[in-house]
């Protein structure tokens, strides 16, 4: 009898050996498992375009995409993902097990999932959307560029785990609920993408306004592709709102006003009587002219030879003022000089020519993010900034400019509203 049982247990154990060899003999490669596409729910953020405004689509993730699609969540939310997974094999089992491993522990726990054939050899299998193993920090911006999910597979019920494929997104976490959509205000992408990438980690009102303006102090400010956005270069421009700046990558000062505070709306900071536009107080002078415009640093005064106004005695003259290619100004005769002088965003030299100015008021500070510069008053501003007041009059076909570089001539006007 115990021969016979040994006999049993052999043959048993012959027939387990065999069967197991049979499950791992199968003809797979692990590295034949890709995901196909990846989809985040759970309340994430709309994102559109900065190319033409529209809404990005779904899915965020697809195999062999150039660009993948951004995705955004609110603080203390939890991303949630479903994949699509395909993998090629002659004996396929009819189920597998999956999992995704995020950054910082968001983690998307193992699911048996069943596994379809389409096609002889050719499988398929789903993830159902999942939510992470953590929530996003409360109260406090993140930023994951990119945030990588990989995702593992296991043929024995979870003993061993290999790497099959992952799927990388640019992931926004904004502190609070943006602010609604209102005007040139949108939720475009790099907007997102500056502002959380400058915030990453910020809580405070305080701690994100300062940080997001940190993008602009150095004079340069970078799209999502890393791309300069530029501040009249070539001086030029004819783009006045949000939408022109993002999408062309050059305007004028309306638009890094519109950005900068933009950039701190996003995270739901709330601040009113933020948007200030400036001009000269339309005084008279020389006869009833009226003192409407302002050069921005440097400009070079030599010697004046206008006549008949002793107020406002250098001029410059000229019929076009700024041919093409753009990138100076054509005066016929020239008592002022435009110089190298403050830089803009991404310009060395931009125009200084101006009637307006446009700006940010936040907490009493004055935020000029074209220049990345800021003022304690409105009354520094020409003091800090400008080199002349002016004014101009037309005259058989030739416009005639008149400066002086006495900045106690006049002084700013400012209306402020609110973006």
């Amino acid at each position: 009898m115990k021969l016979t049982d040994n006999i049993k247990k052999i043959g048993l154990s012959l027939i387990a050996t065999i069967a197991v060899s049979y499950v791992y003999a199968q003809d797979f490669s692990y590295s034949s498992v890709s995901v196909e596409q990846a989809t985040f729910t759970g309340g994430n953020l709309p994102i559109r375009r900065d190319e033409g405004g529209t809404f990005y689509g779904t899915p965020h993730w697809i195999s062999g995409a150039e660009n993948q699609v951004p995705v955004a969540y609110v603080s203390g939310s939890t991303a949630r993902v479903n994949a699509h997974f395909k993998f090629t094999c002659e004996n396929a089992p009819d189920s597998i097990m999956v999992r995704g491993i995020g950054p910082d522990g968001f983690d998307f726990e193992p699911r048996t999932v069943a596994v379809e054939e389409e096609a002889p050899g050719e499988y398929s299998f789903y993830y159902p959307s999942t939510y992470a193993s953590t929530e996003f920090t409360a109260g406090e911006s993140d930023f994951y560029k990119p945030f990588t999910i990989g995702w593992d597979v296991s043929f024995n019920d979870g003993e061993d785990w290999r790497n099959a494929d992952s799927t990388r997104n640019s992931m926004y976490v904004t502190r609070d609920n943006p602010q609604s959509e209102a005007g040139h205000f949108k939720w475009y992408h790099s907007v997102y993408d500056i502002s959380c990438r400058n915030a990453d980690g910020w809580s405070t009102d305080e701690e994100i306004i300062a940080a997001v303006w940190d993008e602009y102090t150095d004079q340069v400010v970078l799209n999502y592709k890393d791309d300069s956005l530029h501040y009249y270069s070539p001086k030029n421009t004819y783009f006045t709102n949000l939408g022109g700046l993002l999408e062309n990558r050059n305007a004028q000062c309306y638009t890094f006003a519109q950005l900068f505070l933009a950039t701190i709306k996003i995270q739901g900071v709330v601040r009113t009587n933020n948007y200030v536009y400036i001009t000269p107080v339309y005084s008279t002078t020389c006869g009833g002219y009226s003192v409407n415009r302002f050069l921005v640093k440097d400009w070079d005064f030599g010697t004046p030879t206008g006549s008949g106004c002793e107020a406002y005695p250098y001029e410059n003259s000229y019929t076009s003022l700024l041919p093409y290619p753009y990138t100076d100004y054509n005066f016929i005769t020239a008592d002022v000089t435009d110089q190298t002088g403050i830089p803009g965003q991404c310009s060395d030299n931009p125009s200084s020519y101006f009637n307006n100015h446009q700006i940010a008021l936040i907490d009493g500070v004055y935020y000029d993010a074209c220049y990345g510069v800021t003022f304690e008053s409105l009354e520094d501003i020409p003091y800090e900034a400008f080199d002349g007041w002016g004014f101009r009059y037309t005259s058989g076909g030739v416009t005639y400019a008149r400066f002086t570089n006495d900045m106690d001539a006049t002084e700013l006007s400012q209306s402020i509203t609110t973006f």
